[in-house]
């Protein structure tokens, strides 16, 4: 039982309390964040004078303590997560110097400053993660320029296209998932210390020197809302959400293509299984999880935001938000880990992309914009001419090969009266697929060339944000440093 409540309550937790209370938050990135808001404030108090130089001189030695026999261990052998710093520091230095250490905060304060210092940590990885993955697509963009593909529409043909261009299609939506990761980052990087029970502390004191030490960026205006509103932390769900819901569909097509119907790709053996009963089978499962992980992700989101719909000042979200968070930074992990190694491994089948792209009227737009291009037409009229071919052909499962300049003819003279004057040459040129990719050479086209540029803008957005991530790093490390500075000199001081 926690030793703040022995006095009023005089009972035993319920197995339901000790799980939501303490036991979900009984993580190593929690009980690290704990400890060094304990360790700044503890910095903070003995800086400003408020506490007996004796008091701080025990708690300092207890401090040093816990680090040396490892602040983890140490932590998790405690009941209370939450108040564990001044649990231990009260079974060490007794209660009237253990005290100290709560001057100006709360459960909620504590609560919300290290899941504050834990989001951090955790949106570090995730945005580490997510670099990673940008630039596993763009090396395998890169190698695939001229990797003639159909592209797709409700998984029916629709345009020629490249793999490279579809996996460059994948970059940006990414690109913009680190924009998202460091926003939550920002808003999670919000100072909640000193905070009282929401409504601000009657002590003065040096509430910047403990940003300072902590890291914080940004000063709150409001108490209460500091730490009663957890908007910071769906920040950080819907930001992993939305970036596994891209991996999710990437995922999906990945094992349609991996079918023997498709034939295009073929993952890594380390990332694939077979069946127990039909052993020709090779199941690229790591697919089926990456997937797997974008619902898991989702659904914990939509659970954060009905646990929300509460009184503003209802605190079941305080332990609920974290952790599940904790869990979804997991898999998030373990996901994208797999998915880079298959990207960097996979076996790309180029001749049967290629064979498709020629087979199933992806051409048909291309022959629409030789009409407009080339012999003037608007571009409803060169539709409704390609309308009559695909009546007359591509219904019968004629492939572009086999259609003849008279069969175009004919298609235009029923829709307009008058003949196109197309010659064999020309239509030839245009019924190549690959005729279609070169020519959407505009911005956002196919054309290699498109491309390759798009892959360099790709790696210039990718060292940019590189030097974010390493700037957003650094903050926290200088903060690390701080505290271990200032503490390593309050040691000196109280020998």
């Amino acid at each position: 039982m926690s030793f703040l409540w022995k006095k009023r309550l005089g009972d035993s937790a319920s197995d339901l309390l000790k799980h939501y209370y303490a036991d979900i938050l009984r993580r190593p990135e929690m009980l690290e964040a704990l400890h060094a808001y304990d360790k700044a404030q503890l910095i903070m108090v003995a800086e400003s004078g408020r506490a007996p130089k004796t008091a701080i001189k025990k708690l300092t030695k207890a401090i040093a303590g816990m680090e040396r026999k490892g602040v983890v261990a140490e932590r998790e052998a405690l009941w209370n997560v939450i108040h564990g710093g001044e649990d231990y520091l009260r079974q060490k230095c007794g209660e009237d110097a253990a005290g100290w250490i709560h001057l100006g905060r709360s459960s909620p304060t504590i609560r919300v400053v290290a899941t504050r210092i834990a989001f951090r940590q955790k949106l570090l990885e995730i945005m580490d993660s997510n670099l990673a993955l940008r630039r596993a697509m763009i090396r395998l963009a890169g190698k695939h320029l001229k990797t003639l593909m159909p592209g797709y529409s409700y998984i029916q043909h629709i345009e020629p296209g490249t793999f490279g261009f579809y996996i460059m299609s994948f970059v940006e939506p990414l690109a913009r998932d680190f924009g998202r990761l460091k926003n939550a980052y920002e808003n999670a990087n919000i100072s909640s210390v000193c905070t009282g029970g929401g409504y601000g502390v009657e002590f003065d004191l040096d509430i910047e020197r403990l940003d300072d030490l902590l890291g914080f960026e940004t000063e709150m205006w409001n108490s209460r809302d500091s730490i009663r509103n957890y908007d910071y932390a769906v920040d950080a769900y819907m930001a992993l959400a939305l970036m596994h819901n891209t991996l999710g569909r990437l995922a999906l097509d990945f094992l349609i293509w991996h079918s023997q119907e498709f034939n295009f790709i073929r993952l890594p053996g380390r990332h694939s299984i077979t069946s127990s009963i039909a052993p020709q089978m090779r199941i690229p499962y790591v697919l089926e999880f990456v997937n797997g992980t974008s619902g898991l992700i989702t659904g914990r989101l939509m659970e954060m935001l009905s646990v929300l719909k509460t009184a503003s000042d209802q605190l079941e979200a305080a332990t609920m938000l974290p952790a599940e968070f904790w869990t979804c930074c997991d898999e998030s992990g373990a996901a994208i880990e797999a998915l880079v190694d298959c990207l960097d491994e996979i076996e790309v089948n180029k001749k049967r992309m290629a064979e498709k792209a020629q087979a199933h009227w992806v051409q048909a737009t291309t022959l629409i914009a030789y009409l407009v291009n080339e012999k003037g037409m608007s571009f409803r009229v060169a539709h409704q001419i390609l309308s009559v071919i695909a009546q007359e052909v591509v219904d019968k499962g004629l492939p572009p090969a086999d259609i003849t300049v008279d069969m175009v003819e004919d298609a235009a003279i029923e829709h307009t009266g008058k003949k196109i004057g197309l010659t064999e040459d020309a239509l030839k040129h245009t019924l190549d697929a690959w005729t279609g990719v070169e020519g959407r050479r505009y911005r956002g086209g196919t054309a290699p060339d498109r491309v390759r540029d798009h892959i360099k803008a790709a790696k210039a957005a990718c060292t940019g944000d590189t030097k974010t991530l390493k700037a957003l790093a650094r903050g926290v490390e200088r903060a690390e440093k701080k505290r271990d500075t200032a503490f390593d000199k309050l040691k000196a001081a109280m020998r």
